[in-house]
C-alpha cells in the first residue's frame, strides 16, 4: 500500500512538472500571437512619423543628397520659416476655433438626444436610433455638392460658424451611438434618488449624469476635435479666403506655392501640425479607452 503510494506521488509530482512547462508555453505563445501584430503597428505608425521628423531638421540641399534618418547637418531653419509665415498662425488660430467649436457643439446635440434614446422608451426609438447613424455611412465627397449650394444659397461661404456646423452634423451620429452605451450603464435608481430629492430633469442630466459620463463626453470631444482638425476636403469646398482656411489647407497650399518642394518646411509644417495632439491625446487616452468600450457589455 505504501509503494502505491509513493508511485502516485512520484505521477502526480511528474505530471505536474510537466505541465508547468506546457502552461508557459501556451502563456509565452499567447503574448506572442497578441504583441508581435501590436509591435508590428506600432513601427507601421511610428516610421511615418520619424521620417517625417527627419526631414524637417534637414536642409533643402541635404533632403536629397541625404535619403538617411539622421541629418549630418540638422538645423531648425523650416520651423523658423513655418513660424514666420503669417499663413501658418491664421491657419492654426483657425484649426483651434473650429475644432473646439465643433467639439463643443457636438456635445450640446448629442448629449441630449443620447440620454433620451437611453432612458425614454418610446415606439421606434431602436430603429431611429438606427437610422441615426446612415449619415456616417455616406463619403464625404457624396455630400459636397448639396452642401456647397446649401451654404451658397444661405451665404455661409467663408465662415467658420459653417465649418463648425458641417463638422459637428457629421459627428453626432457617432457622438450618439457612443454616448447611449455609456448612459445605459449609469443606473437609474441614482436619478430616481435624485427625483425624489426634487431634481427635475435638468438638475438630474446637469449634476448626476454628466459628471457620471466625463469618460463619454471627453471621448465624444477628443474625436469631434480630431475630425475637424484633420478635415481637408470641406474646407476646401467651404472657403475661397486664405483668412478662413484651416490647417490642412495651409499645408496643402505651401506644397503648391513653390515651383520645387520645400521639403523640410513642409515636414516641420506637418509636426507642428500633429504634435499638439498627439501631447494632449497622451493625456487624455484613458479617458478615451474607457468611453469607447463602455457600451460593448451592451
Amino acid at each position: 500500500m505504501a509503494e502505491h503510494l509513493i508511485d502516485a506521488t512520484k505521477v502526480g509530482s511528474r505530471g505536474h512538472m510537466a505541465g508547468k512547462p506546457r502552461t508557459e508555453l501556451a502563456k509565452f505563445g499567447h503574448r506572442l500571437l497578441v504583441g508581435l501584430p501590436l509591435f508590428m503597428l506600432a513601427v507601421w505608425t511610428f516610421i511615418p512619423f520619424l521620417v517625417t521628423l527627419s526631414v524637417s531638421i534637414k536642409t533643402k540641399i541635404e533632403t536629397f543628397a541625404n535619403l538617411g534618418l539622421v541629418p549630418q547637418q540638422p538645423t531648425l531653419h523650416a520651423y523658423k520659416e513655418v513660424f514666420t509665415d503669417p499663413n501658418f498662425l491664421n491657419a492654426f488660430v483657425n484649426s483651434v476655433v473650429v475644432g473646439f467649436g465643433t467639439a463643443l457643439l457636438t456635445i450640446v446635440i448629442g448629449l441630449p438626444a443620447a440620454y433620451a434614446f437611453a432612458r425614454f422608451k418610446f415606439r421606434g426609438r431602436h430603429l431611429l436610433l438606427l437610422f441615426t447613424l446612415l449619415p456616417r455611412l455616406v463619403p464625404s465627397i457624396g455630400i459636397l455638392v448639396p452642401i456647397y449650394r446649401l451654404a451658397v444659397a444661405t451665404n455661409m461661404l467663408d465662415k467658420r460658424i459653417t465649418l463648425i456646423i458641417v463638422y459637428a452634423g457629421t459627428l453626432v451620429p457617432l457622438a450618439v451611438w457612443l454616448m447611449v452605451g455609456f448612459f445605459q450603464q449609469i443606473p437609474r435608481e441614482i436619478e430616481e434618488a435624485a427625483d425624489v430629492d426634487g431634481a427635475n430633469l435638468w438638475d438630474r442630466l446637469r449634476f448626476i449624469v454628466m459628471p457620471l459620463a466625463a469618460p463619454a463626453l471627453i471621448t465624444i470631444a477628443v474625436l469631434a476635435f480630431r475630425e475637424a482638425w484633420n478635415e481637408f476636403t470641406l474646407v476646401l469646398v467651404l472657403t475661397t479666403n486664405p483668412t478662413t482656411r484651416t490647417l490642412p489647407f495651409a499645408l496643402f497650399k505651401m506644397g503648391q506655392s513653390e515651383g520645387i518642394s520645400n521639403f523640410p518646411a513642409e515636414a516641420a509644417f506637418a509636426v507642428i501640425t500633429v504634435l499638439p495632439f498627439i501631447l494632449v491625446y497622451t493625456r487624455l487616452e484613458r479617458y478615451v479607452v474607457s468611453g469607447l468600450t463602455a457600451g460593448s457589455s451592451k
